[in-house]
């Protein structure tokens, strides 16, 4: 099976490679894993995700998005892990009088414009041993922004105008790219600060980093049955 691990910084990917290396030897001959580090933000992420699926000597059988993220939440406290089904672009829009506006508010896009529903990118059901792996990890709401929030002002226009629980700088131009390639993916966030956290002494990046290791291995594990 053709997987293509993908995150944005090494540490994060280093996770994907610890959790293949604890597979034994003829588990780990049974996945052919490609390891990507996309770059920070939607920008670096679209470009070279693009290249690697246009560029491969065959096609994927899955794409993987990793990562570490801030939680809008308690339902998604520092250390746990979420699979991302649903994202948005939080800040591709219009600054009004009245507000921040999606282009969807206001009327330059159909929010059904394919590979939008709702305004929103899903992420595809995958095989039931996958899905009844990833079921002990909450799912969640991802809001991609380029700009990290860390004024309260900002996190609740986040929280009002998407509902997230979740926010990274890469996941919904992953989402874009994947759905329109038309590739199976996945998304995994483990998280490692609240948003708007701006005292870094309070996140656990270590925690957030062990935690995605084991849900690295879970997906994995997955993938073998």
């Amino acid at each position: 099976m053709r997987i293509l691990m993908t995150a944005a910084e090494e540490e994060e990917i280093i996770t994907a490679r610890q959790a293949f290396n604890s597979l034994s030897k003829s588990e780990q001959f049974a996945l052919d894993i490609t390891y990507m580090l996309t770059g920070i933000g939607t920008t670096s992420t679209s470009y070279r995700l693009t290249k690697m699926l246009n560029s491969a000597s065959a096609p994927f059988d899955l794409a993987v998005n990793i990562g570490i993220a801030g939680s809008f939440t308690a339902d998604f406290p520092i250390g746990s892990v979420a699979r991302v089904e649903k994202e948005f672009f939080g800040d591709l829009g219009f600054e009004t009088f009245t507000g921040f506006q999606t282009l969807f508010d206001y009327k330059i896009l159909d929010a059904d414009t394919h590979p939008y529903r709702g305004g929103a990118l899903h992420s595809p059901s995958l095989s039931q041993s996958v899905e009844n792996a990833m079921s002990q990890y909450g799912k969640a709401t991802g809001v991609t922004v380029q700009t990290v929030s860390g004024l309260p002002e900002k996190t609740i226009q986040l929280l009002k105008g998407f509902e997230p629980q979740i926010e990274s700088m890469e996941g919904a131009a992953f989402f874009y790219v994947c759905i329109l390639e038309k590739i199976p993916f996945i998304e995994i966030r483990s998280v490692s600060n609240a948003v708007g956290e701006r005292d870094r002494s309070k996140w656990n990046i270590p925690l957030a980093l062990d935690s995605l290791k084991n849900a690295n291995k879970k997906l994995f594990e997955s993938l073998l049955k």
